[in-house]
């Protein structure tokens, strides 16, 4: 049987069943913020709890759902709940606000006077996401559902507005330029971050820290139908520390996060810090010198450090046939290796100045949103 018609079949039968919810008064005050992609305390929902603990202190009621009992929130007032339980339910539709980083909630019967808003989870013009990639029609009506039940969806730069946005069946009148509210952080002193990071990693103060995060790949074109094509790491990062150091003469430490459906490889043999299970990636973002990655949307996000990015891309003309990039990567600003011979070339050969200016033109081209306010235009935009 489909995959994208039993899913969709499932949304529609529980849309249906949690009418039964209406039954329970909207509480004005109440926001509920729901990190979808992981159900941990984590990503833009983070941030925005923070911003709202310190701009709007007692004046909203947060609900925020974590899978993990023994995982919370950093406010003892927030209420805890388990996704898809009986509560998290009652909380949801009893929420004036929903803040999700994934699609609208489809699932929901939505009601009237509530708001439900999209920070979406990835930013700048990369790969090609939505019905550009997922052809199957039952993923369309999917699709459908969330940009439905959608008020608001933010915005990191005007091409996701004109091209990527649409591709999930949002309406100009649906897109806030914004930014992404996890994207705030790095446009402030990250002193205290750093000190923090490397204390949890091991690392100290007088080496140089350069974070590998590579992206999954997708098999297929189902997105229920999601698994990792490399099962293995290929970069040599004993090679990678090498070049660095003969780069920039100082000691440097490889950090390694892998996306969840990599997180069992087993790493024991590399010379390197697993940094998988660290729960937040815009605190690593904030400690490294320097990044490499493929086509993970953190290359937008940590360029607004001007940071060396560094990618390391071998099936890149295949996963650009396969999936494709709503920019050519050949715009991108950044150095791109197929091998571990072209990583240590770019490596060497990589000049800061003129990758600053690249890096700059890339977000004047992309015509950028991010200024580091994207949680004050979240916080107006459920205010008014």
């Amino acid at each position: 049987m489909n995959n994208e018609f039993v899913r969709y079949l499932k949304k529609r039968l529980i849309k249906l069943a949690l009418h039964v919810f209406w039954l329970f008064p909207i509480e004005d005050n109440k926001i509920s913020l729901l990190n979808e992609l992981s159900f941990t305390y984590g990503d833009s929902l983070k941030y925005f709890d923070r911003f709202i603990h310190s701009n709007k202190k007692n004046e909203f009621q947060v609900v925020f759902p974590v899978k993990k009992e023994s995982e919370s929130s950093e406010y003892e007032d927030d209420i805890i709940v388990r996704p898809m339980s009986m509560q998290y339910f009652r909380q949801l539709i009893t929420s004036r606000v929903i803040i999700t980083n994934a699609g609208g909630v489809s699932y929901l019967p939505k009601r009237k006077g509530q708001i439900i808003i999209s920070t979406w989870h990835g930013g700048g013009p990369y790969k090609k996401t939505g019905t550009d990639v997922y052809k199957n029609p039952w993923y369309k009506k999917q699709a459908k559902m969330n940009s439905d039940n959608t008020d608001y969806i933010l915005s990191s730069c005007k091409s996701f507005s004109e091209i990527e946005a649409p591709s999930m069946g949002y309406s100009i009148n649906q897109i806030i330029p914004a930014g992404l509210p996890r994207n705030d952080v790095l446009f402030v002193n990250h002193d205290e971050i750093n000190n923090k990071v490397r204390k949890a990693l091991g690392i100290s103060n007088d080496t140089k820290f350069v974070l590998f995060a590579p992206t999954f790949r997708s098999k297929g074109n189902e997105f229920s139908n999601m698994s990792v094509a490399k099962d293995y790491i290929e970069l040599d990062t004993d090679r990678l520390i090498k070049g660095l150091e003969e780069k920039y003469g100082c000691k440097w430490a490889c950090g390694v996060r892998l996306h969840p459906k990599l997180a069992n490889i087993d790493m024991s043999s590399l010379n390197v810090v697993n940094c998988t299970s660290y729960p937040d990636m815009q605190e690593l973002l904030c400690c490294a010198d320097a990044v490499i990655s493929d086509y993970s949307s953190l290359i937008w996000d940590y360029s607004f450090t001007y940071r060396p990015i560094f990618l390391y891309a071998p099936d890149i003309e295949m996963y650009e046939k396969e999936r494709g990039f709503y920019m050519p990567s050949s715009e991108w600003p950044y150095p791109i290796a197929h091998d571990n011979d072209e990583m240590e070339k770019v490596i060497i050969e990589f000049d800061s100045e003129s990758y600053i200016q690249r890096v700059k033109e890339h977000h004047k081209v992309a015509d950028s949103y991010e200024k580091g306010t994207a949680c004050n235009i979240l916080l107006r935009l459920i205010e008014k």
